[in-house]
Order: structure tokens, then sequence, then C-alpha cells
């Protein structure tokens, strides 16, 4: 237990670490910018409960809340990001509905029998299923916030926020966050596990017991 709390924090403490780098430091390729600081919530996503998964989203959301009003400041998106809801909210939204979609496609796994490779295959094809759908969460989200909040108004660019600038703001970015994190969650969440870095809970009670009973039993051999 004590083993597994530590766990937590560490990787807690090492996902915000990311996220401060990805917020403050952003990744950009011409025109287009990768928001990289949700890729450590899909993560943990994948491998913590709820309680860690939330804490990491807040966690996100407030870094990038703070970062709209101090080094993106002149940013002409920054006064649609400095809205609490466009930009905590709608982060926040990406954990939650990540964990609810992987935990519920691992209870249909569990009540299959699959096993070795094809488990893992499976395995994977959640981690991929949840990372793309909390990508998309975050594109719903902050679209539907920013028109809700900013519809019909004008940046300092000039440019009025409407539906057509919506899709148009969003259309190459998202297409290239969802294949990118879609692909790289997956091996990364089963790097996390082989080397122990995080809980694998993939064996049940009744697995762990066998394993007691295997273990245990040449001692019972000996002992006769």
């Amino acid at each position: 237990m004590k083993k597994s709390y530590t766990q937590k924090i560490a990787l807690l403490a090492l996902m915000t670490a990311l996220i401060i780098i990805f917020c403050f430091v952003p990744i950009t390729f011409g025109t287009i910018s990768l928001a990289l600081m949700i890729l450590p919530v899909l993560i943990v996503a994948q491998v913590e409960d709820f309680k860690t998964t939330f804490a990491l989203s807040l966690i996100m959301g407030l870094i990038n809340y703070i970062a709209w009003f101090t080094t993106k400041a002149a940013s002409p998106l920054a006064p649609v990001f400095q809205n609490f809801f466009v930009c905590v909210v709608s982060r926040v939204m990406i954990g939650v509905n990540a964990w609810l979609i992987r935990v519920g496609l691992e209870k249909l796994l569990s009540k299959s029998k699959l096993e070795g490779g094809k488990k893992i295959a499976a395995e994977q094809a959640i981690y991929f299923t949840s990372a793309a759908l909390g990508t998309i969460t975050n594109t719903l989200f902050v679209g539907a916030f920013t028109l809700l909040f900013f519809n019909g108004k004008t940046l300092s660019t000039g440019t009025a926020i409407d539906i057509k600038y919506i899709l148009a703001w969003f259309s190459l970015n998202f297409v290239i966050e969802f294949i990118t994190f879609a692909i790289i969650t997956p091996p990364i969440v089963f790097a996390l596990k082989k080397a122990h870095l995080v809980e694998d809970k993939s064996l049940n009670k009744k697995d762990i017991l066998d394993a007691d009973v295997v273990d245990t039993q040449p001692a019972n051999e000996i002992q006769q």
C-alpha cells in the first residue's frame, strides 16, 4: 500500500512537471501548435484512479489558466482562454471522460476470455480509444464554451468569433492532435507498466491468490 501511494505521488509530480514544460514552452510546427500539455492527463487516465486523474486534470487546467494571464497574455486568443470555463473546465473534462471510457471498456474486456497477446492488443486498443475520445472532449468543450461566451465578439485581430471560425480554428490542429495522442499514448502506458512505474491491475485477486498457492506448494511438499 505504501509503495503504491509513493508511486502515485511520484507519477503526479512527473506529470505535473511535464505539463508545466509543455504549457509554458509550446511545441509548434509552422502555424500548428500541439496541445501536448494534455498528454500527461491522457496517460494518467489509463493507469490511475478517478481522484488522481481528476486532480491532475484540474492541475493542468489551472496551470494553463495562469499561462494565459502571463506568458500568453499577448496572444489574440488570450481573452477567450482567460475564461474559466473555456480554459479550466474544458481541461478537467478531458481526464474525466478519458477515465470513464477506459474503465468502461476494461469492464467489457474483463468479461472476455482473451489471454496473452490478444489481451495485450485489446488493452492497447482501449488506451487508443480513451486517448482519442479524450482529445475530442477537449476540442468539443473548448469550442462549445467559446461559442457560448464569445459568439459574435471580435478578437484584437479583427476576426469575428462564430461557428465558422471555430471549425476553421480547430480543424487542422484537431486532426493532428487526435492522431498523435491516440497513437503515442498506448505504447507509453505499456512502457510504464513494464517498467513497474505504475501499478498493473491486469491481475485480479483470484490470479494473485493462485500465484501464492503455486509459490507455497513446493515448501508444503518439503515439509511432508
